[in-house]
């Protein structure tokens, strides 16, 4: 491409300079034209910047792939929690809101260490990829399915992180029964996971309420709604890994 830009380059110089001999005066002489050479520069500096090459030179990727920016090199996917996570109404556990909190803590600080590991490679994979804690990771799984990786739930939500079909599909899985795969399932639930916390910037008890009871009612409320499963859910996780 930047060849044949080049070549089309060198071709405009001889035709004006042509022009030139033959008394013809350039065209557009009133305004201020920026030079070709300007423009094919910058094209093949854009060129070059939007490129990263392995260690051998040859090409590994273009920096014009869908969901994805670069920092500092480093491929980041648009899906990822960029934020600091806060536990918003849990934040303070003194609030009126949260009187019974502290009794959950200590409920479920002593269940959390008794984790199974058997997913932590991919738990560890998804969190790096995704920026979600991994505590945060486990204690949803821990939640949703108790770590059964065949668990469906009577809504129709597969898998260790129970994600509903639909959502599955939302986020590129149109198999649902690659949602029963536990790799495929972690690193959908926590992509998804990453999605809510970006849309409440960080806010724990927002972003787990979404998870729960869909991100329109939240939307809607701006506030965990009124629903003792998800009341119950939101409670339970934080006091997980709070």
């Amino acid at each position: 491409m930047i060849e044949s830009i080049q070549r089309i380059h060198s071709r405009i110089g001889e035709i004006q300079s042509t022009f030139n001999k033959l008394g013809f005066a350039p065209l557009n002489t009133q305004l201020p034209v920026k030079p070709f050479s300007e423009y094919l520069n910058e094209a093949m500096a854009s060129d070059s910047a939007n490129k990263i090459n392995n260690a051998d030179g040859s090409l590994l990727i273009e920096n014009n792939i869908n969901n994805k920016t670069f920092d500092n090199g480093k491929i980041i996917d648009e899906d990822t929690f960029n934020g600091k996570i806060s536990f918003g109404v849990y934040d303070d556990i003194t609030n009126n809101l949260t009187n019974n909190f502290a009794k959950a803590i200590n409920a479920y600080k002593k269940t959390s260490a008794d984790f199974p590991n058997t997913y932590d490679s991919i738990i560890n994979e998804a969190s790096e990829k995704y920026s979600v804690p991994k505590d945060l990771i486990k204690a949803v799984i821990k939640q949703e399915s108790n770590y059964m990786p065949n668990a469906i739930s009577s809504k129709g939500a597969i898998g260790l992180m129970q994600i509903m079909p639909s959502t599955g599909a939302l986020l590129g899985i149109e198999d649902k029964e690659s949602l029963k795969d536990p790799y495929v399932n972690i690193m959908t639930g926590t992509k998804y996971l990453s999605q809510m916390l970006n849309r409440y910037d960080g806010r724990l008890d927002l972003s787990l309420s979404a998870y729960n009871a869909g991100p329109n009612l939240v939307d809607k409320l701006q506030r965990i709604p009124n629903i003792d499963e998800t009341k119950n859910y939101v409670k339970n996780i934080i006091g997980y890994i709070k």
